[in-house]
């Protein structure tokens, strides 16, 4: 899928720390606020291209090549969106950022080909919630479906099986792509006790969007 550059404000960038010490974490300020500039995410085969382009104007911050930071902002329409972690590219007062990352076989062949593994339904979901975590340093989450219904579902093959969710209808409060992970999923199944699966990725968008993570020991 080429990238196509979506027009972003309100941006801020902050220098990308792997927190591993417990708790809350450091607090980071920004190195640049409210800048406005592209946004483009692309695929090729098993990878995904990030890239960032911003005009800081009259800002000077003191950016690192190749130092690696996160930024958080929003559409032109007011959708809020966080990209992953990226490489800075160019620390002028044009600043690029941009990362690639290689999926695995799995997740690659949904996003390139748009292909479904074969599933089964396991249960009905009601009330249906979706909404994806913000990556560190960011805090919080971003609603994406609200009000939906749907199923619990596992692939029909696989070592372990996939287990998701599949969601018909609601309100699409947030944009849906493949790929998108760190997303949580929650809803009544049918005697009304709650459901909630996490780490899960998008692997169709449409009608109805599907969500799929591994199940097994780790999760």
């Amino acid at each position: 899928m080429q990238a196509i550059p979506v027009k972003v404000k309100n941006v801020n960038v902050y220098p990308y720390i792997d927190w591993t010490g417990g708790g809350v974490g450091p607090v980071i300020l920004p190195i640049i606020e409210g800048a406005s500039g592209t946004y483009a995410v692309g695929t090729l085969l098993m990878s995904v291209f990030y890239n960032l382009d911003l005009d800081l104007q009259t800002q000077k911050p003191k950016l690192g090549i190749h130092q690696r930071y996160v930024a958080i902002g929003e559409t032109e329409d007011g959708t809020p969106f966080n990209t992953p972690w990226m490489y800075c590219t160019n620390a002028s007062s044009q600043p690029e950022f941009g990362r690639t990352i290689t999926l695995n076989k799995e997740d690659a062949a949904a996003i390139n080909t748009g292909g479904i593994p074969p599933y089964i339904t396991l249960g009905p979901l009601t009330n249906i919630t979706a909404t994806q975590l913000f990556p560190p340093p960011a805090i919080g989450e971003r609603l994406l479906i609200e009000n939906g219904s749907g199923n619990i579902i596992a692939t029909r093959t696989g070592t372990p099986h996939e287990m998701g969710i599949e969601v018909t209808g609601g309100n699409r409060v947030g944009q849906l792509a493949a790929g998108m992970k760190n997303i949580i999923i929650t809803g009544k199944n049918k005697e009304g006790k709650t459901v909630t699966l996490g780490n899960l990725t998008c692997l169709s968008p449409n009608e109805p969007a599907l969500f799929l993570r591994q199940f097994g020991p780790e999760n």
